[in-house]
């Protein structure tokens, strides 16, 4: 598959919880007055019980009504609670980059396997190795069906031990990058933005990094060293929504050039 529509549809879902913290995000938090409680069931909207009481919360375009029953309250609407929607597409898109540098090394692996660069990617255990080619040494199996050669299954083996690391670190995007042809990614990427040197970028993409893995390994989690009260890192959705909006255009240019 092409890389850059490879992007595009594993941030989708991304996009989608963009769309729902800007559409879903409260404005106002009004009581339900009796008088609004009794236009609203005598409306027959909805076939609830009149003695159910109701929870209400609006912004410029949506307005939500439930059952304080529902296990949610207007609460859950706040900024708060939404940014967990903002998180979860900033993870979703450092996904989608790392898959593409996962597939920028697939599309790759034979002619990396034979430079050697393909080690400091993929380190395959001796012992799975040597099934692999002994098994080979056999080129039939049952009723004289020719076996794959050797490389086959080695490419398959390599690849599932690939998919189970991380390539987002500065120094091994840059090296995943420097394999495929790209070497001094971020010197290359700051030539397409203005006003933006190569060491910017640099940090901008750590502090991304960083966050994205206290959200994926630390649940946001302050670090403490004696964990007395749980608290979690400050969420501003400034700060994320530019995190996300620098991720996707870095992980476009990523798809576009390797």
């Amino acid at each position: 598959m092409d890389l850059t529509k490879l992007f595009q549809e594993a941030t989708e879902q991304a996009e989608y919880f963009e769309c729902l913290y800007d559409a879903l995000l409260t404005k106002t938090e009004r009581a339900v007055r009796r008088e609004w409680k009794e236009r609203f069931y005598d409306a027959k909207l909805v076939k609830w019980a009149k003695r159910d009481e109701l929870w209400r919360s609006q912004n410029d375009h949506i307005i939500m009504v439930g059952k304080k029953t529902s296990g949610i309250n207007e609460k859950y609407f706040r900024s708060d609670c939404l940014v967990l929607l903002l998180k979860s597409a900033l993870v979703s898109i450092l996904a989608g980059i790392d898959k593409i540098l996962h597939e920028a090394i697939s599309n790759r692996f034979s002619s990396l396997a034979q430079v050697g660069t393909l080690d400091s990617f993929v380190r395959l255990d001796l012992s799975k190795s040597y099934k692999i080619a002994r098994a080979a040494r056999e080129r039939k199996g049952k009723g004289g069906k020719i076996k794959p050669r050797p490389g086959h299954p080695i490419k398959a083996e390599s690849l599932k031990v690939m998919y189970g690391e991380s390539y987002l670190s500065l120094n091994r995007l840059q090296q995943v990058c420097a394999a495929c042809g790209k070497n001094r990614i971020f010197t290359l990427y700051a030539k397409t933005i203005t006003g933006s040197s190569a060491e910017d970028l640099q940090n901008e993409w750590n502090n991304i990094y960083r966050r994205r893995n206290f959200i994926v390994h630390e649940c946001d989690i302050i670090r403490r060293s004696k964990m007395r009260i749980v608290r979690l890192n400050n969420s501003n959705p400034i700060i994320l929504k530019k995190h996300i909006e620098f991720s996707k255009k870095f992980g476009e240019y990523l798809s576009q050039n390797l």
